[in-house]
């Protein structure tokens, strides 16, 4: 019976696809009978794919069909401000990935459908995350970036550790008021190993039911299957996850007790109704999930453009050491008068981002751009790492130089935006928080140490290239590599001393 579905579901999709190209879809690759450009899509490095299909199809908006499912991939920044943001009424929806519901996300604000929830997360979310909320979190902040400081001092070795605990502590000191301490606990464990599963579940060709939803009526038994037990493991983690750090949170605002949290805020003034909290343990996990990664993976990032890159090392720190001194680090009240730290916060995130593809867009009803027909229900793939590396507006892209931020006076120009963040609707809410948490860690860093290459038994140094490897997921981080983290002389005493 399976089969009959199965076969009944690919013809229908050939008929679609037939009826569709008849009536002016974008250009792409060529699609086979009955399955579309299944075959023709990467499992590997997407981004780079994508990139190369505006070259040999001449157009920076892509059209492929997946069995029947419409994938736009957007290659170009304009397009993608058109499409996301100016028609951002019919393309906020979220697609639905059947392993993602499946292990237990589909209740977060990033994969949320577009409908009242959604708008109910973002409601509260607006009004706690804005950019004017920075400065009542600076002191938290500063409190776990210097924690990070000590950390590199005590076991520079773990430093990949080291900036994935820093990046974790912010985040649940700020939602749930909870401390893990310098070494991070079993929250944090727990956490990585979760999120490390979720963005497995949704690479691209590592699950046949995410490109074939009706297998997740498989038996168990049925051969293939496995992702069964795979999406209960990750579910009862992450529901873990979700509740245990939620339920401390609500525990300590009911006795007037701990740290205050955005969670214990919003029990205050959302209410504590079942259906509230489900909503808001929710809510929080989504903030969880996203700022850990993705502040983690721009912190290694750093570390890689130390150890490759000493020029952009010691300019930044002479500009930290002409602007402030040596006498005290860096705070979050420096950053406007550290121009050239500010372009290597920029070009960090634009010469690798943590979110080479944004998180999938659906379009909610047919439309039309550029002439070209946009069915209904397609997917909208923005690809961040094509327009952060398009040469028309970043002249060799793939060469880390702050300078491309700057006027020749040396102020900072215009281009301040962060692909990674997204578009439209859709943007990171909690953008604002991600960028002051970044810029501190990576100010302090630069103030407090000197990164450069290890060496080995015999004290030669352990080359680091700097197209060094990337991880292959959703979220994209460099593959862990050694490099020397020694404090800088002058600062020793302030690092002993604060």
């Amino acid at each position: 019976m399976i089969l009959i579905i199965f076969l009944a579901t690919l013809l229908l999709a050939y008929l679609i696809t037939l009826s569709r190209q008849k009536r002016g879809l974008p250009p792409g690759p060529k699609p086979f009978p009955l399955i579309g450009n299944v075959t023709q899509l990467p499992t590997v490095r997407s981004w780079f794919t994508y990139t190369n299909w505006t070259r040999v199809y001449n157009s920076p908006v892509i059209y492929a069909n997946a069995l029947g499912q419409s994938l736009l991939i957007v290659n170009g920044l304009k397009d993608a401000e058109e499409l996301l943001e100016n028609r951002a009424l019919i393309t906020s929806d979220r697609p639905e990935i059947p392993l993602v519901h499946m292990i237990g996300w589909s209740k977060q604000t990033f994969i949320l459908g577009y409908g009242d929830t959604w708008r109910k997360h973002r409601r509260i979310l607006h009004k706690n995350m804005r950019h004017e909320v920075v400065p009542q979190c600076d002191a938290l902040m500063s409190e776990k970036a210097l924690r990070l400081l000590h950390n590199l001092a005590q076991t520079p070795e773990g430093f990949f550790r080291h900036c994935k605990i820093y990046a974790v502590s912010i985040t649940l000191d700020l939602l749930y008021g909870y401390d893990i301490g310098p070494n991070g606990d079993p929250s944090f464990d727990l956490a990585e190993r979760v999120l490390h599963r979720t963005n497995r579940a949704l690479q691209p060709g590592v699950f046949a039911v995410n490109s074939f939803p009706m297998l997740k009526h498989l038996p168990r038994w049925f051969p293939g299957a496995g992702f069964h037990d795979f999406a209960d493991e990750v579910k009862a983690a992450q529901a873990e996850m979700r509740d245990k750090p939620f339920d401390f949170a609500k525990t300590n605002y009911i006795n007037g007790v701990g740290r205050p949290s955005f969670v214990g805020k919003w029990l205050q003034e959302e209410g504590t109704t079942e259906e509230q909290e489900d909503l808001l343990s929710n809510l929080a996990l989504g903030i969880y999930g996203a700022a850990f990664e993705t502040t983690a993976a721009a912190l290694t990032s750093l570390f890689h453009v130390l150890v490759t890159h000493p020029e952009v090392q010691l300019k930044a720190q002479k500009e930290i050491s002409r602007v402030i001194g040596e006498d005290r680090l860096p705070t979050l009240q420096d950053r406007a008068h550290l121009p050239y730290l500010e372009a290597v916060y920029r070009e960090i995130l634009r010469w690798r981002p943590p979110l080479p593809l944004n998180v999938p867009h659906r379009i909610m009803g047919e439309d039309s751009y550029k002439g070209y027909l946009i069915p209904s229900g397609t997917v909208i793939i923005a690809n961040i790492w094509a327009m952060t590396h398009n040469e028309s507006i970043y002249p060799e892209p793939e060469v880390f130089r702050p300078e491309r931020f700057l006027n020749l006076d040396g102020s900072l120009n215009d281009d301040s935006r962060v692909f990674a963040y997204g578009f439209g609707r859709r943007i990171c809410p909690g953008k604002h928080l991600a960028s002051a948490s970044f810029w501190l860690a990576m100010a302090q860093v630069l103030a407090s140490f000197h990164v450069s290459p290890a060496k080995d038994a015999s004290g030669k140094e352990i080359e680091v290239t700097k197209d060094h490897e990337y991880s292959d997921e959703l979220i994209s981080a460099p593959v862990e590599f050694e490099c020397s983290i020694k404090p800088r002389r002058a600062l020793e005493e302030v690092l002993g001393a604060e």
